[in-house]
């Protein structure tokens, strides 16, 4: 059994948690300390890295036991390299490489992502917005960000800043929040909802009206967000006239989400799962009056469902997200059979140890593309071009295996012949895939007519699709043509695999996981892609056929 690392790192507190993947997340064990952010970057780090030494040694696990590390943490930040980008609540920890730190330390791949991100996903997966395509999450915590799930795709932006909805003005004039006043957070944020909430009770207690929380001894500057719903739940006129005025403007916000983004459903937390009977009447009111009919109709909006443990999922979401790993999903590494194929690997060829991490997440890459019907774009050059060759003829016909087809996929609507039975059982299943050095004529045209180092990435413009995946091969890592397809394959949203020796040069830095064999020489290292492609084939036919 494999073991996953989760850090929730918040200004106030972090966690690490210990868990595995069993038709969803299961926490084994958890630790949470005062983060200390006041004495700096270094003081928090150590005492991360020390509580996950502290959560193995506890449970007797070593890190070879983990599969993957994965960090929550507050914005701004880069996911795709792994950097905490001086967030505000975080003094000190500016363009950290935090998810490479962990790595170097732990020896395990490790990955990073925006907080409301992270929770979106959990609430995609595991919670309220399971089965949606296209869902909002939104904290509604202490600050108020989103996290948005796009035709099946987490949408995060060039600078990893989508989601940043707090920062929407809602009214010219109003409570500052996210450092706009009249924003969407300055009036719908714990924050801003506690300190509308302190101006009003000083206006009701200047007019003679003393709000029964003061009468009670809440001093007036202890008035926040939580006391505020739990007089409005007990029916206090005035907690249900400030929450009455959130509810209105929480539905301006939803609004204007509805009509931009069309979701089927708006996942909506904290706040709202505490207070949602005094929050949704005026919410829903001001969305029949704002939203888009045929939008308004298309949503749900339901409070999230993952409770106190969606920080502590959001954090194990992050990893397996980067690996393309569904956990509600018997997990793939795990497929006795498929299991078997990759650690005859090692076992045939044990100097290739040191990419048996890599070699997993290629897999689990190209294992989701198929799973979500996407394909699979290969390139190289020399002795790499025939080594793409060879790994589309073997996904795209049976390898071990025949891989009958049924008649019926080949059923019409329109009431055309179908195939007959011969014809069916002369063709085989296949996995998509497309070597990009194969054609001739568009090669040698785009390379004479407008740059030979942007033949692959012309391809990968035109037939990548978001979903698909794209594998570059270069002993080196080095080739031009083939680090520009990369580049492109990712600026698209595919995801991406490099094979490559020892160093793995540029192509390691564009690639989410780059796939490294040692090798001195460059026979050495094509000798050792051999083996490590066709275990890859294989597996990738063991699950799907």
């Amino acid at each position: 059994m494999k073991y996953w690392i989760g850090l929730d790192i918040g200004g106030t507190k972090c966690a690490v948690v210990l868990a595995t993947l069993d038709h969803g997340i299961r926490v084994r064990s958890r630790i949470a300390f005062p983060t200390g952010a006041e004495r700096g970057f270094a003081y928090t780090k150590d005492k991360l890295f020390r509580t996950i030494r502290d959560i193995l040694a506890q449970n007797d696990l070593g890190v070879s036991d983990v599969r993957a590390i994965g960090v929550s943490c507050g914005g701004p930040l880069d996911s795709r390299r792994g950097l905490i980008l001086s967030p505000p609540n975080l003094p000190g920890w500016d363009s950290v490489p935090f998810a490479k730190m962990l790595t170097e330390e732990f020896g395990v791949p490790a990955f990073l992502q925006n907080d409301a991100n992270a929770c979106a996903l959990v609430e995609w997966k595991l919670g309220a917005g399971r089965g949606a395509q296209n869902m909002i999450f939104l904290t509604m915590g202490t600050g108020m960000g989103a996290g948005i799930i796009a035709e099946g795709r987490l949408l995060r932006g060039p600078s990893d800043m989508a989601g940043e909805v707090g920062h929407i003005r809602l009214e010219d004039e109003g409570p500052v929040g996210f450092g706009k006043a009249g924003s969407f957070e300055g009036f719908c944020s714990g924050g801003g909802i506690g300190r509308q909430a302190r101006e009003m009770t000083r206006r009701w207690m200047e007019e003679g009206k003393t709000p029964a929380w003061i009468r009670d001894g809440v001093g007036p500057e202890e008035v926040n967000a939580k006391v505020i719903g739990q007089y409005a739940d007990r029916g206090d006129a005035q907690a249900l006239e400030i929450y009455r005025f959130v509810g209105g403007k929480l539905g301006k916000g939803v609004s204007i989400l509805i009509d931009a983004l069309n979701p089927e459903v708006v996942v909506i937390g904290s706040i709202f799962v505490r207070s949602e009977s005094v929050l949704r009447p005026a919410m829903e009111a001001v969305i029949e009056q704002e939203a888009l009919i045929h939008s308004r109709k298309a949503c749900r909006i339901v409070p999230a469902q993952t409770g106190d443990s969606l920080g502590d999922f959001a954090s194990v979401m992050a990893a397996c997200y980067a690996l393309d790993i569904d956990p509600c999903a018997v997990g793939d590494e795990e497929d006795p059979e498929v299991l078997a194929i990759y650690e005859r690997l090692f076992e045939r060829y044990p100097d290739l140890i040191s990419a048996r991490d890599a070699v997993m997440q290629a897999y689990l890459i190209f294992a989701g593309t198929y799973r979500r019907g996407g394909k699979l774009l290969v390139c190289g050059n020399g002795g790499s071009a025939a080594d793409a060759d060879h790994i589309v003829g073997e996904l795209m016909k049976g390898f071990f295996k025949k891989r009958p087809l049924a008649g019926e996929q080949f059923a019409r609507e329109d009431g055309a012949p179908a195939l007959d039975a011969e014809e069916t059982g002369l063709l085989q299943g296949t996995l998509p895939a497309v070597a990009l050095t194969q054609h001739t004529a568009l090669s040698t045209a785009f390379l004479n007519d407008v740059d030979p180092y942007m033949v692959f990435a012309q391809q990968v413009y035109g037939y990548g699709e978001k979903g698909d995946a794209f594998l570059g091969i270069s002993t080196s890592g080095n080739s031009a043509n083939v680090v520009h397809a990369a580049r492109v394959a990712r600026a698209k949203g595919l995801r991406t695999v490099a094979l490559t020796g020892p160093g793995g040069g540029k192509l390691r830095d564009c690639c989410d996981v780059a796939v490294c064999v040692p090798g001195s020489c460059t026979a050495d290292i094509q000798e050792r892609h051999l083996p490590v492609y066709h275990t890859l084939c294989a597996m990738l036919e063991e699950k799907f056929f």
